[in-house]
């Protein structure tokens, strides 16, 4: 009793969600902080953390154990240097490039983002980063900015030898680098965080929103949101873009970077207009009018009628059956016919075109906060492109959005069968099932992840 009254304190303090930490972790850290303390019993404890802010400070630092290093997923900051030099450079010639990072735990990806705009041309007073974490004792080594050989992982490390200095107690970064950043200690669920802080270019979020309960998650992702200037850019971790799919904005579509751009009020409110008078017969998105729901008269069809997907084996499925060992073919509809012995060269590339095309529009959809839309249209995709894993990881991150778990694990599941190393689908199925409180199961998920080939 007295172990969830704590957790519960800890869930409202820092939003965290217990069942993805762990109850033995939460466990062993309030043992350790009890054992510091000196005190004889769980609610002698509980009672010092009630009282005193200071001890669940400490407490939240024993819980938030930081994993970091330099340049951690380095396509996300080669693709903030190029964004840099080819797009906001020129629009921006004499303006100040403003940089959040949080939780920036012990400093590599706040000063990684410094590193990063330097080389990209940008002189040192020509940007700032603000760097923030609700841990002091990581703001203090983040400060120090010493560095063991574990923050410097991969075989591309010609960087350390340009901005750091090689000590007795680690490598030290050059002041250069160091006086670009400026650590806070803060919490994000304070309703005045950073509300007199201005709004910021770029905002690293990675890897937070995971470890949220839903209130905790949206208040951060309406913090972020109003933090962020139009088109300004919020990168987030691999296994948190089906939270953004939602939320006004729109992905860079860059591979390995999780990065979205924040849509302006009035292009995204424009944009709806234009898709509800498609569903009217109107003019903008109209060609996804009354086609639209022809297509989906046909997926019904095609659910009542036989196999909803083609087949699938047992082990994919979970167990619960193969729907037969005879493959069935698409079913035409009026927009995509199947192409007979006599079609020609051109007419399929054209309707190979038109394929690639309605998925990305479901892409686009999805990410304009249309998800029944952008559900209707992948399955349609999926009726003549039954073997695109992609396509089944947008529509579980779909079927996400629209708070479907069920359906979007079956999804993931297909993506998975499909390509055995899909990395997205793979954190996607973990996250679902630890939700769940299925931790083995994602236990043993995560290990394949730390096994896939490494680009």
């Amino acid at each position: 009793m007295v172990q969830q009254v704590i957790e519960a304190l800890l869930k409202t303090k820092i939003g965290f969600d217990p069942n993805i930490i762990g109850s033995s972790a939460i466990a062993k850290a309030v043992r350790q902080r009890q054992s510091a303390c000196g005190l004889p019993d769980l609610s002698t404890y509980l009672r010092q953390l009630q009282t005193s802010s200071q001890e669940l400070s400490k407490l939240i630092e024993q819980v938030v154990v930081p994993e970091t290093w330099f340049f951690r997923h380095r396509e996300a900051f080669s693709f903030l240097g190029h964004y840099v030099k080819s797009e906001w450079l020129p629009i921006h010639p004499y303006s100040k490039l403003r940089v959040l990072s949080i939780p920036c735990s012990t400093g590599e990806e706040p000063y990684s983002t410094a590193i990063t705009l330097i080389e990209a041309g940008l002189a040192t007073n020509r940007f700032s980063i603000d760097a923030v974490d609700v841990s002091n004792k990581v703001i203090i080594k983040a400060t120090r900015a010493i560095y063991g050989s574990n923050s410097f992982r991969g075989d591309k490390l010609a960087f350390r030898k340009r901005y750091f200095q090689q000590t007795a107690e680690g490598y030290q970064l050059c002041n250069l680098v160091k006086k670009t950043v400026n650590f806070l200690q803060g919490n994000i669920l304070n309703p005045l965080f950073l509300a007199k802080r201005g709004k910021y270019d770029v905002i690293f979020c990675r890897n937070l929103l995971i470890y949220f309960e839903p209130s905790a998650r949206k208040h951060t992702i309406d913090t972020l949101t109003r933090s962020l200037t139009n088109k300004g850019l919020l990168f987030v971790g691999c296994a948190e873009t089906g939270q953004m799919i939602s939320n006004g904005f729109v992905s860079v579509r860059q591979p390995s970077t999780f990065a979205y751009r924040k849509v302006e009020r009035d292009v995204e409110t424009r944009r709806r207009g234009d898709t509800e008078m498609g569903r009217q017969g109107g003019g903008g998105m109209g060609k996804w009018g009354a086609e639209e729901t022809r297509r989906r008269g046909d997926a019904e069809t095609r659910k009542q009628g036989g196999g909803e997907m083609g087949r699938w084996g047992d082990e994919e499925m979970g167990g619960q059956g193969r729907q037969g060992d005879k493959e069935e073919l698409p079913i035409p509809n009026s927009r995509f016919p199947i192409p007979n012995s006599q079609t020609t060269n051109n007419k399929q590339q054209t309707t190979n075109n038109n394929q690639d095309s309605l998925l990305e529009t479901a892409r686009s959809l999805a990410n304009q906060g249309q998800l029944e839309e952008a559900a209707a249209l992948c399955e349609n995709y999926l009726s003549q492109n039954r073997t695109n894993a992609q396509a089944y990881v947008l529509l579980g991150e779909v079927h996400q959005g629209l708070g479907n778990d069920k359906q979007a694990e079956q999804y993931f599941r297909k993506a998975i069968y499909l390509e055995p190393n899909s990395y997205e689908a793979l954190v996607h199925l973990a996250l679902i099932q630890e939700h769940r409180g299925e931790y083995k199961s994602a236990a043993t998920i995560r290990q394949r992840i730390e096994r896939l080939p490494k680009n």
